[in-house]
């Protein structure tokens, strides 16, 4: 029991080092909950660690590689990090679908070399795997089911990881990482290398515009799908979205801010959102 402690300590760690906004979170849910969620963000922080922190394709590869014996580890009972044990004792206690798992590894894969999206498919998938995953994921620990509440998550996922491509955009085009569809890009005569040069203008604004109005579809369609009669269970999701949307928000409020600095929301803010979610209760 003692060592299974440490296990969740550890994945708790990692989550308040490295994700503020969600452990803020986080704390809303019950305490044998809140530490399933660490384990399972602790997992998810290794796959994209092993592809954003390794220098080069050859390395981020054999990073990842070791995230996936990880996990099969996990699911064949056979534990051996810390993530891996608390992890195997989460999957265990909700029955965590492998399948989420797996894809949210092809999403990291996809993430190994330079990202070039085509098509708004192309996004949606992308979607689906980095976030998606992870919202299906977590309405499993928060014992929330039925087609509803998945297509509630699937929408959630997408409306906060859109978020994050508007937010990173220019980051990430200095990464070489372009997840805004090329056909999106060309629609608005924008290119790649004025994002990265940070070249906003009129053009450039009607295309975050754009993006923004996927998001804020993305958001109004996990609000239709989002379960009523499991409001308090959902208490950490919706504080989740309440937090993106007031960042979303700002961004909308001055779009050429996002080619001189890393918009976010101020603690209070961040807090305030959080707090405000406890009134669905």
């Amino acid at each position: 029991m003692t060592h299974l402690h440490t296990a969740y300590i550890y994945c708790k760690e990692v989550v308040k080092r490295s994700a503020g906004n969600f452990f803020l979170a986080f704390q809303l849910l019950p305490r044998t909950k809140r530490y399933a969620i660490y384990a399972v963000y602790a997992f998810c922080r290794a796959a994209d660690d092993a592809v954003d922190e390794l220098p080069d394709p050859s390395l981020r590869r054999a990073g990842l590689e070791l995230v996936k014996a990880g996990l099969e580890r996990v699911y064949k009972g056979n534990p051996k990090t810390p993530m891996e044990y608390a992890l195997a004792d989460t999957v265990g206690k909700y029955r965590l679908t492998k399948k989420y798992f797996d894809d949210l590894i092809k999403g990291m894969e996809g993430d190994i070399e330079p990202v070039a999206l085509s098509t708004q498919q192309e996004l949606e998938e992308y979607c689906y795997r980095a976030a998606g995953t992870v919202g299906l994921l977590c309405l499993e620990v928060f014992g929330v089911a039925g087609e509803k509440a998945k297509k509630y998550g699937l929408a959630l996922g997408r409306a906060l990881q859109l978020t994050n491509v508007i937010r990173d955009v220019r980051s990430d085009a200095l990464n070489g990482r372009v997840y805004i569809p090329q056909e999106l890009l060309d629609r608005h005569g924008v290119t790649v290398e004025d994002i990265a040069a940070g070249r906003g203008g009129y053009r450039f604004e009607k295309l975050i515009h754009t993006l923004i109005g996927l998001a804020k579809a993305a958001y109004d369609e996990a609000e239709r799908h989002r379960p009523r009669s499991a409001a308090a269970r959902l208490i950490t999701s919706e504080a989740m979205r309440r937090v993106y949307w007031a960042l979303l928000s700002k961004i909308e409020s001055d779009p050429s801010k996002l080619l001189q600095e890393r918009v976010s929301l101020p603690p209070w803010k961040k807090a305030g959102e959080v707090l405000a979610a406890l009134a669905m209760r």
